[in-house]
């Protein structure tokens, strides 16, 4: 069954949403990977009012791309949705309302046109301070409407354009304006004490386009859709959102003793397209995966040195090595998809289950610590470096860290803290996937 999902916040509050969609499925302002990880698919429709860039990253215009060739109708209005409307019309998502149609015709170009400080989500996303582009709308209809003259209007929107978003109220503004009348001032305190909705251009354009849907309850046929090509970045952060995946993944690389040759193997399968076959023979996939990295020119004796020890250099001709710096430089592409290869290989492995147990164990510790006042941001990237040298036995880090598929420090400390307090106090059993 269709749905219809609005991603908004201090344009329009859930209660006003609910009183004009009433099956709406509402979310707080859309961040970045939201739209990668929700459930929007054909049929349903997303409709993009506010968002958030200041708080996290905001989000990208191909994780809307990629909403839309799902079959999803996407609209754009009032703040955040206005803008990728007016950016991304050629690719099917469809604006409305007067924010849209300024940003579609040039007459505003700034992003921070539309921002503004609001509180949090779980608070109602209040509004703190005023866009620029609703004092702007705010003051033309005041002009158009005799209540003050052009030049004030001038001095006005200059002072509001002097302002910070994070600071730009209508007290700073008539704080900071020159020359502006008592009954200027007076005129403007009035009309803004009143409800958004009387005054506020983003709440007015929010209001329309859910009013407007709201009497056209079977979505459109979907647009038209240049299509975007996938990337690294898309792929990484489909990567991010699947977090059941990630952290499974993450565990097995931590805890499972036997999780490089697991590895080893899932890479080849996806270097040589051979993903999917029950084939044990490993001789076979590296001598596949050499031939076809030296019929591409991607043997060179410097490219495979910067993947190997120094033991392991002295030895580069041999066809064991060399896969393994293959499978060691091994990174995100595009059309290379390791993440549910690798999750998959590890959710069908034999002791998966004492995984889970490892990992429910883990948890319950970080919550445990968490309540005395150990958060896990205490945790020293010193001590899981350690703990992680002393559970896979060895005393150099960065190959050991590449054959169990973590690109780099980074990657690693990114993704193991929340399992270097299970490490450090737990003492936990050894694990090995593959064994029956």
């Amino acid at each position: 069954m269709s749905a219809t999902h609005v991603y908004a916040g201090p344009s329009l509050d859930a209660e006003a949403v609910h009183a004009l969609l009433p099956d709406a499925v509402i979310h707080p302002p859309v961040r970045h990977g939201d739209l990668t990880a929700s459930p929007v698919g054909a049929g349903d429709r997303l409709v993009v009012l506010d968002g958030q860039f200041f708080q996290s990253a905001s989000v990208r215009h191909k994780e809307i791309c990629e909403v839309i060739a799902r079959g999803a109708a996407v609209y754009g209005a009032a703040s955040m949705g206005a803008l990728r409307a007016a950016e991304l019309g050629p690719y099917g998502m469809t604006g409305s309302g007067i924010v849209y149609r300024l940003y579609a015709s040039g007459f505003i170009e700034r992003d921070d046109e539309v921002a503004l400080v609001h509180t949090e989500p779980d608070t109602g996303s209040r509004a703190l301070t005023v866009a620029l582009v609703s004092v702007r709308v705010a003051l033309r209809r005041m002009v158009r409407r005799r209540v003050f003259g052009p030049d004030e209007e001038a001095r006005l929107l200059a002072a509001a354009e002097e302002l910070p978003f994070t600071a730009r109220t209508w007290r700073g503004i008539l704080h900071q304006a020159q020359g502006v009348s008592r009954t200027t001032s007076d005129a403007i305190r009035d009309l803004t004490r009143g409800p958004s909705v009387s005054w506020d251009i983003k709440t007015q354009d929010a209001r329309s386009l859910l009013t407007r849907l709201a009497l056209d309850p079977v979505p459109p046929a979907p647009a038209s859709y240049a299509g975007v090509p996938t990337t690294v970045h898309m792929e990484n952060w489909r990567r991010t959102t699947d977090a059941e995946s990630r952290t499974l993944l993450t565990a097995a690389q931590i805890y499972a003793d036997d999780y490089p040759e697991l590895h080893h193997r899932t890479v080849l399968q996806l270097l040589t397209g051979e993903t999917g076959k029950q084939d044990d023979d490993l001789d076979r996939l590296e001598r596949y995966a050499v031939d076809r990295a030296r019929q591409q020119g991607l043997l060179s004796g410097a490219g495979l040195a910067q993947w190997l020890s120094g033991e392991e250099a002295s030895a580069a001709h041999e066809q064991h090595v060399i896969a393994r710096a293959l499978v060691r430089s091994y990174r995100w592409s595009c059309g290379l998809t390791p993440l549910p290869a690798l999750a998959e290989a590890v959710r069908t492995a034999p002791g998966v289950t004492r995984l889970r147990e490892l990992i429910a164990d883990a948890e319950q510790l970080n919550a445990q610590l968490a309540a005395r006042g150990y958060p896990l941001q205490r945790v020293s990237r010193a001590a899981l470096h350690r703990h992680c040298l002393s559970r896979w036995d060895t005393t150099v880090l960065v190959p050991a860290l590449y054959d169990r598929g973590f690109t780099d420090l980074d990657d690693l400390d990114s993704r193991a803290v929340p399992f270097a307090p299970h490490l450090g106090l737990a003492d936990p059993p050894r694990l090995r996937l593959l064994d029956r």
